[in-house]
């Protein structure tokens, strides 16, 4: 069973993921590997299985002839029907014992056929090799539930960020930078056709004012234009193609929602068109209730919509407002009023569902995307306390301020004693917490636990989020005593109120605790129940969704977990750039800027942390400034130690008077004993390197203690105290094993390779990246990347030449210089090398490629 599994393969997406491509790599490798190949077409057939046999027949007795041999006869001339070639395939195979490879392209919705390739899937000989390809959503569902048929769908097929770059650095005469790539890729979600359209629409050597693709799918981007009206519209029926631009101004869809708007009755049958015989439409979910086009389509088909329908555009959307409003999608409902250009029926929903959007929904991003309409003529309280809560989330605690002295003033000619309580409790509540996002914790923590003594009958939601702020107050400051009784108050508190922000933002305190103290066995089971958790619906709540991922970079980082990681950073730093609060602006910052100092490129990593401090400036964020300068001044000191000297903050400066003095003075101790180190003051050193490892373990702090321990160690062996030194490093693996804190200890290799002579023996002793740490914590929830569902088992010929290259020692930037192409591109060929051996390091290809006798030639 299991080798049959691997000899069914299916390939199913809409039209434009490269399937044709990806099985004519199949094709090619398996024909290399010595096998018989066929390969046709449904569409070129005709849909005729007939002539589906026939040709598959004569391509398999000609590759056969081609060799010298003949192969057994049929009874008739050809096999008249895919039945009798299943019976020919098994006698050719028991006389020759031959490998058989068959390609069936473009079968499309086609029921009938669909019926006899799946028969003849389960009726050929388990030898036989068969790869089909189909756009349609349904179909092979027998040998699916046999376990016999490996399929590979769009999210398979689609283009990772590595194969993007790949593409676009391959190509000749594309010259476009990798945030313009990035930028494309996230447009497209990978969907190969369309991405190398803008690909080459935004190549410098070809862009133009009509043809630079950057942000929408509009008249101008011809390509793109071009490509959708040839390979979507024109192959649709007319009344499909219609229902196709309609439907696009409803974002998601279900049949009742398509035809109260339209007063049409139809919606079922054309969803049921478009998602089983085309894959246009999506699912949601697997109640198969709401559908959705890829974001990039629906662009296109609603600038189709523009053009076409325009007169109709504002009566629409204030029906498809109706619908969503009696639905009880609120959300829904504003976004589309404002589209309807009605105001005031957007501001009625808002003010009677606006505090759940924003406090209990967190929905930060569509409240800014509000704010500018409902700023200019509304004031209902309800509406400011949202906009402000936007604010304090987003970099702007002056607005927020300023909506809170308006909201304040119109409090005080309510009439209504008890709407002018709630509305003050309001107030407090996210001037509370806007001092805590505005990294003033100490006086955030102060207004919280007035609010609580002051509004203990306040509404669940709003204690809630008081009482998650305290969490991570709790979990900043480190009192992690303190963090372990709110949090059980908190969780209660939120789960009763149905509160999925505050949830996300409590699992998000308790994860960021664990990680502060090095416990990464911890924090990776407390991810894993965070993306679990039902009631905080992470996954549907983005700002928590961003909170997680930060975390689980540093986590993977830290845990040694680095396929794939790289292409998370970008989105990452987009996230902290408008919203990220203190703590978790540094870890992105300082994760991304390790990750390119350990990929060999310390200028990025340098011109991140400056980054950091030029938030940090605009801000106002003086805690953000000093951990940037204390990362900077670890970078710095590989190089030059009177810089890194030179950019260490003073401790007379006001932060290190804060409840986070102690772990700062810490980490300048360290910093101070590696310049010390550096400079061959190894006395000095050890007693600096001994404070921060007495703090470190006083506060818990894992990963702070092996760095403490291994310069401690670096001190001990340059003052020839050796077996000292050699049992601190001891120390220093033990507590990474335990803790799962990897990566601190394989960073430190670069601060002990200064120290010359007498660090060698700890080197010795210090395990390296390729037996370490990769694959002792899984992170389930986030798959390490593979390029494609299926892995060819024969090297190309470039990725033969690059293994050459990694068993005569070359690094990935090497390489790259040798051949004349990009680091990306090496690093794409190296792990499909990888992907193809099924090994996880260049060690273990080395030695199967060697076992393989790949070297021999």
């Amino acid at each position: 069973m299991a080798d049959e599994a691997r000899r069914r393969h299916l390939l199913r997406a809409p039209s434009g993921y490269g399937k044709s491509v990806a099985m004519a790599q199949f094709w090619a490798n398996r024909r290399q590997g010595g096998a018989y190949v066929a390969w046709t077409s449904a569409k070129e057939c005709d849909y005729n299985p007939r002539l589906l046999a026939e040709r598959i027949h004569a391509q398999i007795v000609a590759a056969y002839r081609a060799t010298g041999n003949d192969p057994p006869p049929l009874p008739g001339a050809v096999p008249q029907t895919l039945h009798a070639l299943a019976a020919w395939l098994q006698e050719l195979i028991d006389q020759t014992k031959s490998i058989i490879l068959l390609c069936f392209d473009d079968i499309g919705f086609h029921p009938d056929l669909t019926d006899e390739i799946e028969d003849f899937m389960l009726t050929a000989p388990a030898d036989v090799e068969i790869v089909a390809a189909t756009t349609a959503g349904i179909g092979f569902a027998r040998i699916a539930a046999r376990r016999q048929l490996r399929e590979v769908g769009t999210d398979a097929l689609a283009f990772s960020l590595v194969e993007a770059n790949a593409v676009a650095r391959g190509e000749p005469g594309i010259l476009i930078s990798e945030p313009d790539i990035h930028l494309l890729w996230k447009r497209t979600l990978g969907w190969a056709e369309p991405l190398c359209l803008l690909l080459q629409a935004a190549s410098t050597n070809h862009a133009t004012a009509g043809r630079l693709v950057v942000d929408r799918v509009t008249g101008r981007d011809s390509d793109l234009d071009r490509y959708f009206r040839s390979a979507i519209l024109a192959s649709l029926p007319s009344d499909v193609r219609e229902f196709c631009i309609r439907a696009s101004i409803l974002g998601v869809i279900s049949a009742d929602y398509f035809n109260h708007v339209f007063n049409r009755g139809d919606g079922a049958y054309f969803i049921e068109k478009l998602s089983a015989e085309r894959m246009l439409l999506t699912p949601q979910d697997r109640t198969q209730l709401c559908y959705e086009f890829h974001p990039l389509l629906r662009e296109f088909l609603e600038h189709r919509f523009a053009v076409e329908l325009h007169g109709l555009k504002s009566e629409l959307f204030a029906r498809a407002a109706q619908w969503q409003r009696a639905s009880g999608h609120s959300r829904e409902s504003i976004s589309l009023y404002l589209r309807a250009g009605d105001l005031d029926a957007a501001a009625e929903v808002a003010s009677t569902s606006m505090i759940d959007i924003a406090l209990r929904q967190g929905e930060v991003d569509q409240i800014q995307l509000w704010r500018r309409s409902f700023s200019e003529a509304v004031s209902d309280p309800t509406i400011i306390v949202g906009s402000a809560w936007a604010q304090i989330f987003s970099h702007d605690q002056k607005q927020a301020a300023a909506l809170l002295t308006e909201l304040r003033a119109l409090s005080a000619g309510l009439s209504d004693e008890t709407a002018r309580r709630r509305t003050k409790w309001w107030c407090d509540l996210v001037a509370a917490i806007g001092e805590a996002t505005a990294d003033n914790l100490a006086e955030s923590r102060r207004q919280c636990e007035l609010w609580i003594k002051l509004n203990g009958d306040a509404d669940l939601v709003s204690r809630g989020a008081i009482l998650t702020c305290l969490c991570f107050i709790a979990a900043s400051e480190r009192r992690f005593d303190d963090l372990e009784k709110l949090s059980i108050e908190a969780s209660a508190v939120n789960i009763v109120a149905d509160h999925r922000y505050a949830l996300g933002w409590l699992h998000s305190a308790i994860i960021y605790s664990d990680i502060s103290r090095g416990n990464m066995q911890g924090a990776a089971e407390r991810l894993r129940c965070a993306r679990n958790d039902n009631i905080a619906q992470i996954n549907a709540t983005p700002f928590s969704a961003n909170l997680l991922e930060i975390l689980e970079l540093e986590l993977r980082y830290e845990t040694n977990q680095l396929d794939g990681i790289a292409s998370r950073v970008d989105n990452i730093l987009d996230f902290v750039r408008q919203h990220g609060v203190v703590d978790f602006l540094f870890s992105a910052f300082r994760t991304a800027a390790a990750i390119a100092n350990r990929e060999g490129d310390r200028r990025v990593a340098s011109e991140l942390l400056w980054e950091a401090r030029l938030i940090a400036v605009k801000c106002t964020f003086p805690r953000l400034d000093v951990l940037a300068r204390l990362a900077l001044a670890y970078l710095l000191v590989l190089d030059d130690p009177n810089e890194a000297s030179a950019i260490l903050p003073a401790q007379s400066e006001p932060v290190f008077q804060t409840s986070h003095g102690p772990c700062l003075r810490a980490m300048r101790s360290l910093a101070e004993a590696r310049i010390a180190a550096r400079r061959g003051k190894h006395h000095l050193s050890g007693r600096l390197a001994s404070a921060t490892l007495d703090h470190a373990r006083r506060s818990q702090s894992s990963r702070l203690e092996i760095s403490a321990l291994l310069c401690l160690a670096g001190a001990n062996a340059a003052t020839e105290r050796l077996t000292v030194a050699e049992q601190r490093v001891a120390d220093a693996i033990e507590i990474a094993e335990r803790k799962g804190c990897y990566r601190t200890l394989l960073d430190e290799r670069q601060y002990l390779e200064f120290l010359g002579p007498s660090s060698i023996p700890l080197l010795d002793l210090l395990p390296g990246d390729q037996d370490f740490g990769s694959h002792r914590i899984k992170l389930n929830d986030y798959p390490a990347f593979t390029s494609k569902e299926i892995k060819n088992d024969i090297l190309t010929r470039k990725e033969l030449a690059i293994l050459h290259k990694i068993k005569d020692g070359l690094s990935n930037r090497e390489i790259a210089l040798k051949y004349r192409i990009s680091e990306d591109t090496v690093k794409w060929h190296v792990h499909n090398i990888f992907s193809k051996f099924g090994v996880k390091n260049r060690v273990q290809a080395i030695l199967l490629a060697d076992s393989m006798k790949l070297f021999n030639n």
